[in-house]
């Protein structure tokens, strides 16, 4: 049975099986945790969460990763991505947002959630729901219709909490012109650069460099190093030994539409009368008046190019409202609903968005076009090729590791596996003298020999495509290096630190100097042969000055200076040079700039404020909660 497991792992749905086994090990120890207040995983407000909810919202987690990381997913990364925690978390969340949903009475009616699952492409046949399809998927993710749709009703009642939650939070133009304005303000910067290797005359002596070697053996030790033997099991062994039966391939193809599925687009151009969504009735009936004397323009075949360059209001303006080709899903809803709607060719009447009036020309039309299975055919059987022969691999390096448990020495593990054993030479924690040795990631190997201790095998381990068992031969100790093989390396440190106290020196006096003046900066840097260099304009997204690598905390300095404080206060360091800067010039975007990009600005803020304020409200109703939770399942 175990043999038989083993050698289907690239079966997903034993790897499911297994994940179920493991799970009962994993948490039902000695004795039934199903049992008393085993039972309960958590409660909140009273409200249980039990360990069968607990169990199937982990397996799914555990699932989603398998499907992120494949047989990368071990369970050191299990624990360190701290997925019980998780599990519960997402339980209680749920479950307080349950609560909030019950005392707002939002229910999910039964046609709600049949339109939902009627519109899941997963579950469709030549664009119907298909009943026979719906029971396969779900059994092929270890999953009956009565959860599915559990699952599924949470998720709509969850969606009308969060739109009720949400509802009034909104960006104001005034909001939006301040963001936009404060992120895309520019500045420019004069700069005298003070560089350490000005300092020639500056150097380590003899006395100090072995002053510095005697007081710090520690730092002149050799790197520990290490020598192993390693099998490598490589999906490249197994080429042409893997079949695709037609049925995998058609399934694949059934169960994973969207991969082959082209949406239907749209070609159009727009012109926008903008008016705010809170705006009064009046103002919104005289912009639709606006829009209207537009559009009868437009029917009228004036070119519409020549329409929006001069009478829209959007950011597309310039390009003659060119919008370029989308798909439904691209626009807000009602200037889907009323582009889709039409042919090439067709203007439409106002149409009102949260941005304003739109007149709609649509110019072309590409239907939704799903690729046959023969075209797609080659491709997915490739696919599934690559990942059989993946599973073939990593099988037989488990076999191996198998033998390793069996008490096997790592000589005979190699006689059974019919693999030649490869000596390393001795190599740092780095890698870098494996680089040679056709190792995917010679860094990532080292980190895992350097885990072992003498003699001890490694469980299988996989390093870009391939799996590795490796064997440590030897522990190499650090050695306190001679004083003639570092001494040279110690003079280049010493020296490159007094020449950087002598440069960052030099430039404080000059700072102190110029009194905060620009001017007489200018003559202080002539002074000390020095001269006065300028950055091109920058923008506080941008993060560093252009020209300057590493000059984060420069850019973030430019923009506290104004006219009354031009030069900078302190002088300040990137790459490991110093700088004083000085205020060139500050450009603030003008309004028509402001206003040409407020619509995709409110949009953005918006979204970012609707998600915080909801983040926020989950997160001040699990404190009032009364929530506990049985670590000893947890831990």
């Amino acid at each position: 049975m175990l043999r038989y497991l083993r050698e289907n792992t690239g079966n997903w749905i034993i790897k499911i099986f297994l994940g179920i086994i493991v799970l009962v090990f994993v948490f039902l120890g000695v004795g039934s945790m199903n049992s008393g207040k085993h039972n309960q995983v958590a409660t909140v407000n009273d409200q249980t969460i039990t360990f069968s909810e607990y169990r199937d919202a982990y397996q799914r987690m555990i699932q989603r990763l398998q499907q992120q990381f494949g047989t990368s997913l071990d369970d050191d990364l299990i624990k360190s991505l701290n997925v019980k925690q998780h599990a519960v978390n997402s339980l209680i969340d749920q479950k307080i947002l349950e609560i909030e949903a019950q005392k707002l009475n939002i229910v999910v009616s039964d046609e709600e959630l049949k339109q939902d699952l009627l519109s899941v492409k997963a579950f469709q046949k030549d664009g119907a729901f298909n009943l026979d399809l719906y029971k396969r998927v779900l059994g092929q993710n270890a999953m009956t219709p009565e959860t599915f749709e559990a699952m599924q009703r949470n998720a709509i009642r969850n969606t009308k909490l969060q739109r009720m939650v949400i509802n009034g939070i909104t960006v104001g133009n005034q909001e939006a012109q301040a963001w936009y304005s404060f992120n895309n303000t520019k500045a420019g910067i004069n700069y005298v650069l003070i560089d350490p290797a000005r300092f020639s005359d500056v150097y380590a002596g003899k006395a100090q460099i072995r002053s510095e070697y005697d007081d710090h053996h520690d730092l002149y030790m050799s790197a520990p190093k290490r020598k192993v033997a390693f099998l490598v099991f490589a999906p490249a062994d197994f080429e042409g030994r893997v079949k695709i039966d037609e049925t995998s391939i058609r399934d694949f193809y059934d169960q994973n539409p969207d991969r082959f599925t082209t949406p239907e687009q749209i070609e159009a151009s727009h012109i926008l009368i903008r008016v705010d969504e809170n705006a009064d009735e009046q103002t919104v009936a005289k912009a639709r008046e606006d829009a209207l004397s537009v559009y009868e323009k437009a029917v009228k075949t004036e070119d519409f190019s020549e329409l929006a360059k001069t009478y829209s209001q959007g950011p597309s303006a310039t390009s003659g409202g060119y919008l370029g080709r989308f798909d439904k899903t691209s626009m807000v809803k009602p200037f889907a609903d009323a582009a889709f709607a039409m042919k090439p060719g067709d203007i439409s009447q106002p149409v009102r968005t949260r941005f304003g009036w739109h007149i709609i020309k649509v110019t072309d039309r590409t239907p939704e076009t799903v690729a046959p299975f023969e075209t797609a055919r080659v491709t997915i059987q490739k696919e599934l090729a690559a990942s059989q022969i993946q599973d073939l691999a990593y099988n037989k390096a488990e076999d191996a590791y198998d033998a390793v448990l069996d008490g096997d020495s790592f000589e005979q593990v190699a006689l059974v596996a019919a693999k030649q054993p490869v000596n390393t030479p001795a190599f740092t924690a780095l890698g870098t003298e494996l680089k040679d040795m056709g190792i995917p990631n010679p860094g990532e190997f080292a980190t895992t020999a350097f885990s072992l201790v003498d003699d001890e095998i490694s469980e299988v381990k996989k390093i870009g495509n391939n799996y590795y068992l490796i064997h440590m031969l030897e522990q190499i100790d650090p050695k306190l290096l001679a004083y003639e093989d570092v001494k040279d390396k110690i003079a280049v440190k010493l020296t490159a630190g007094l020449q950087k106290q002598a440069a960052r020196k030099a430039a404080e006096s000059m700072l102190e100097k110029s009194a905060n003046d620009a001017e007489s900066l200018e003559k202080l840097a002539a002074d000390n042969q020095l001269k006065v260099e300028s950055s091109e304009m920058f923008t506080r997204n941008d993060a560093v000055v252009p020209g300057i690598t590493g000059s984060e905390a420069i850019a973030q300095a430019a923009f506290a200076l104004d006219e009354k404080n031009p030069v900078y206060k302190e002088v300040l360091e990137a790459s490991g040079k110093f700088y004083i800067i000085a205020l060139k010039e500050r450009q603030t975007p003008d309004a028509a700039t402001i206003a040409d990009n407020l619509d995709n600005v409110k949009q953005q803020l918006e979204t970012r404020k609707q998600r915080d304020y909801y983040s926020q409200w989950l997160a001040t109703r699990k404190e009032k909660a009364d929530i506990l939770i049985n670590t000893d399942i947890i831990n």
